[in-house]
């Protein structure tokens, strides 16, 4: 006999939203989540719009995370705009508390693993552990091939001495010096006097200066007459936009380990965001009937490459944005982007653009005139700056 049904390798997003999703609808089975932190999720912000998901994906989210608002906001020096779109954040510590208050889930935390099979795992101490089905969701590996910029952040969650004046989240506040790429602020109003600071770049480099982006936070929460009184966490990161490459370079096929999350490519290609692929994937994989291994990596791959294949025209725009546009050209091509309808922003962030959503952002009045942008990108320029994915860790 086995020692579990399901052992999830890593305590993630993705393998925490299986783990939640699963002990839900599969009260039978035995699982494990496997983690080499203390604590499960890491220290991140996942943030997302109501319309990435579906109805009944929000309500199951909004149980985990409690931050949720009614609009957003984004601005830019010619011009602010309300966005009547719903908008949500689940914090690392809410997929923590969630996950260990299950009483239906078993949990291995701060423990190391030393190899992983689809049928068996060995921890750093040489212990073994058996299962029918093992996801590895251990975040980005290496992909060497893929052509890749950058969205990087630095941010402080704050407690202000006196209330922010906030009613909701602004996810873009380009009204700051354009450094390094394009910059823009992004708040999060958390409670009247807590609010998240962070500074966001699409660079063409992954390096993060946190000291002095940490200043620039300081500078800007000082310009809006926020006094902060303290710093509850800070946070960092660096997330993919992929430029060109196939999925074959991030997930090879001879490799038939179920893997999930940022691991299996399952992101959204331009902004870097991977929750409502999470999301998705828990609520479809819950469906399977055969809970095991070969099964687990033919549907994963499958999502994998569907959700790799629907993003050809995302990876287009990064090529645009990082390739063709100069100097202001990248605050002018998002400032233009803002103005489209509603509906269309929706469909771009849950990553499900209509034929004429793609011609509306690409031809009219651009920044990058297309004649110019393809001119820029001449075949194999793409290819020709291949990075490779990577993890890295400022």
């Amino acid at each position: 006999m086995r020692d579990f049904d399901i052992i999830l390798v890593g305590g993630g997003l993705a393998n925490g939203l299986i783990a939640d999703r699963l002990t839900s609808q599969r009260p039978d089975l035995r699982m494990l989540i496997i983690e080499a932190r203390p604590t499960l999720g890491g220290d991140h912000t996942w943030s997302y719009h109501e319309t990435d998901v579906t109805a009944e994906q929000d309500l199951w989210l909004r149980s985990i995370g409690k931050s949720a608002w009614s609009s957003q906001e984004v601005r830019f020096p010619s011009y602010s705009r309300p966005i009547s779109t719903g908008y949500r954040t689940i914090v690392s510590s809410d997929l923590h508390n969630r996950l260990v208050s299950n009483e239906r889930l078993n949990l291995c935390l701060d423990t190391k693993v030393k190899d992983v099979s689809p049928t068996a795992i060995v921890l750093q101490g040489g212990q073994t552990l058996t299962s029918d089905c093992i996801i590895d969701g251990r975040g980005l590996v290496s992909a060497p091939g893929v052509s890749i910029g950058y969205q990087k952040f630095y941010g402080l969650e704050c407690e202000l001495s006196a209330p922010h004046g906030l009613a909701a989240p602004i996810l873009m506040d380009t009204t700051v010096d354009q450094i390094d790429g394009y910059r823009f602020m992004y708040s999060l109003p958390y409670s009247p006097t807590k609010l998240l600071i962070e500074d966001t770049y699409y660079s063409d480099t992954p390096l993060l200066d946190t000291n002095a982006i940490e200043q620039r936070v300081r500078a800007y929460a000082s310009l809006k007459g926020w006094d902060i009184a303290s710093v509850d966490r800070e946070e960092k990161g660096v997330l993919p936009v992929v430029l060109d490459g196939q999925l074959e370079m991030v997930w090879p096929r001879d490799q038939t380990m179920p893997r999930s999350g940022m691991r299996a490519g399952l992101f959204h290609q331009t902004t870097g965001y991977s929750l409502p692929f999470a999301v998705q994937t828990a609520d479809r994989l819950s469906a399977m009937q055969v809970m095991e291994s070969k099964a687990a990596a033919a549907f994963l791959r499958a999502e994998s490459q569907a959700a790799w294949d629907k993003q050809s025209f995302f990876r287009l725009l990064n090529r645009f944005l990082f390739l063709a546009a100069q100097g202001g050209e990248r605050r002018r091509i998002f400032e233009r982007f803002y103005r489209l309808q509603r509906p269309l922003i929706e469909r771009f962030y849950a990553a499900n653009l209509k034929t004429a959503d793609k011609a509306r952002i690409i031809f009219g009045r651009p920044p990058v005139a297309l004649h110019k942008a393809v001119a820029a990108i001449p075949p194999g320029a793409a290819a020709s700056r291949a990075n490779g994915i990577a993890a890295p860790n400022p």
